[in-house]
């Protein structure tokens, strides 16, 4: 009789794959207005973007009365300056300034120049100081036009015998005080002292007949010398 015996298996029954843990819930949507008091209303909008809702926060009473008051300023200083034009603006302020100025200037001009006359500039030529005084202004104003010491570049020569505007010490005095319209010849009256015009006028009068070497040809009538 012979027996059948059943050999032991070594496989082994898998073990069974761990649950995967769930998923912690989402903590709810916590409303701002929640933390109003009781019958307080809420601050948090009706609307909502992308789910945020937007939070009413309005301005201070203080700046939003600054924001009121600079317009009703702006609209009152419209009216009152550019509508109704009962005011002055700064430059319509400035354009009155300078226009009287401009007429103070013209009646004091006449009233200096009625007391120059040949018979001034005559006398001043011969003072040494006020000569030393015009000489001065002309280096730093007028050589550039008529060089050093007077020989003439782009102005005319003032050391020859010829004049090219007038003939007297008088129309050299207006030469320098009102300047030559369509030359480079400007009026210093409107930059200059009434005393600097006066002395360097003085000057270039005592310039004429030293007929200085490598001086520019003559421009102009002959004149001849001053008398003294």
């Amino acid at each position: 009789m012979s027996a059948t015996h059943a050999a032991p298996s070594s496989a082994r029954p898998a073990p069974e794959a761990p649950e995967a843990p769930e998923a912690p819930e989402a903590p709810e949507a916590r409303d701002p207005g929640d933390d109003a008091e009781p019958g307080q209303p809420s601050n948090l909008m009706d609307h909502a973007y992308d789910g945020i809702q937007e939070y009413d926060n309005p301005l201070p009473g203080w700046w939003k009365a600054i924001f009121i008051g600079c317009i009703v300023f702006a609209a009152m200083y419209g009216f009152y300056f550019h509508i109704a034009n009962w005011g002055s603006t700064p430059g319509q302020r400035y354009a009155a300034d300078l226009a009287d100025f401009n007429d103070k200037k013209v009646m004091r001009d006449r009233a200096e120049a009625a007391h120059v006359n040949e018979a001034a500039l005559a006398r001043n030529a011969s003072d040494s100081k006020l000569v030393e005084h015009g000489a001065a202004v002309f280096a730093v104003k007028c050589v550039g036009c008529h060089a050093d010491q007077g020989r003439g570049m782009i102005g005319p020569n003032l050391t020859d015998t010829y004049q090219l505007h007038g003939t007297t010490r008088m129309d050299i005095f207006h030469t320098v005080h009102d300047g030559v319209s369509g030359t480079a010849m400007i009026a210093w009256g409107d930059q200059l002292s009434a005393a600097d015009v006066l002395d360097v006028a003085s000057y270039v009068t005592t310039l004429r007949g030293q007929n200085l070497a490598g001086g520019k040809p003559p421009q102009g009538e002959p004149v001849g010398p001053f008398q003294p």
